[in-house]
């Protein structure tokens, strides 16, 4: 019943929301996931888009070649801002926990399938994808010193999609709760998948490098790992077979919050991805509680 009265709120700010004079007009479709302590987020109009870009970087606290990756994500960030979204993906031999220095696992299910499904750890880490673009044709998995040209490349690309997310942490219920809306922003066919992860930086922790002396670095700052995925290892539908532009899709997704997380130091991922070529059409990045 709590599912149902936020559907109908949710459509009554729509409805007034369509009344006034600065909402992009077009049918919304409100893909829901029952989060009942949740508050209903009312987003504002949509600005102009800007094209953004999922960097993912596959790596393991073990990889002494790892860093080196690192290093260029942040370097890229450097130069693209917020138009390069960074997610580190624990998976693999090298991100095996190990008793001793490197007993934290930070592998997640969803890094495991994708790392299994598009291969990465088994072409040698480190490597990534570029909004996994590539794929099938096995042009995906990129060695980190390909990474910058094929960022440039894309990032002027065509904006099809937009992201706006909202989140909301409920300490009484120790629940994540994450909205996000979607534009379309030219006619688009087949079934689209909204991704949200959550991702944590500044952790402190155990790291091989090869470069270093000693090699196995006590504090070393792992950034962007990728915590959890709210929407499973592939997505939740926006729910059209084709989309017209103007189509706004909302979608709710929650989570429990593992206590080992630090919230002030997390962050938000969305990001669409078309469900048969795993390409992704758009991302965008917020931090969890600001």
């Amino acid at each position: 019943m709590k599912s149902l009265k936020y559907l109908f709120a949710l459509l009554s700010i729509i409805g007034i929301s369509l009344q006034s004079c600065d909402v992009v007009e077009g049918p919304f479709v409100v893909v829901q996931e029952v989060c009942d302590p949740c508050e209903v987020s009312i987003f504002p109009a949509p600005e102009t888009q800007v094209k953004k870009i999922l960097l993912e970087d596959y790596t393991g606290h073990k990889c002494g070649n790892c860093p080196r990756a690192a290093e260029k994500s942040d370097e890229l960030k450097e130069i693209y801002g917020d138009q390069l979204v960074v997610l580190a993906v624990h998976a693999g031999f090298f991100a095996t926990p190990f008793e001793g220095d490197f007993e934290t696992d930070y592998r997640t299910e969803t890094g495991t399938e994708w790392d299994g499904h598009f291969g990465n750890s088994n072409a040698g880490n480190p490597n990534g994808m570029v909004n996994r673009k590539g794929y099938p044709e096995g042009a995906h998995i990129l060695q980190h010193s390909q990474w910058a040209q094929k960022v440039e490349e894309q990032i002027n690309g065509t904006k099809c999609a937009g992201i706006q997310i909202m989140a909301y942490y409920n300490e009484a219920a120790n629940l994540i709760c994450v909205d996000t809306q979607t534009e379309i922003l030219c006619p688009l066919d087949g079934d689209l998948q909204m991704n949200i992860v959550l991702t944590e930086s500044g952790i402190i922790d155990y790291q091989t490098d090869y470069d270093a002396d000693p090699q196995v670095i006590e504090d070393y700052e792992h950034n962007h790992v990728m915590r959890k995925s709210l929407t499973g290892f592939w997505g939740q539908s926006l729910g059209q077979e084709a989309y017209i532009t103007g189509d706004l899709v909302l979608n709710r997704t929650c989570t429990q919050v593992d206590p080992e997380w630090d919230l002030s130091n997390m962050s938000v991922i969305a990001f669409v991805s078309n469900s048969d070529t795993y390409e992704v059409l758009q991302a965008e990045e917020i931090s969890l509680l600001d």
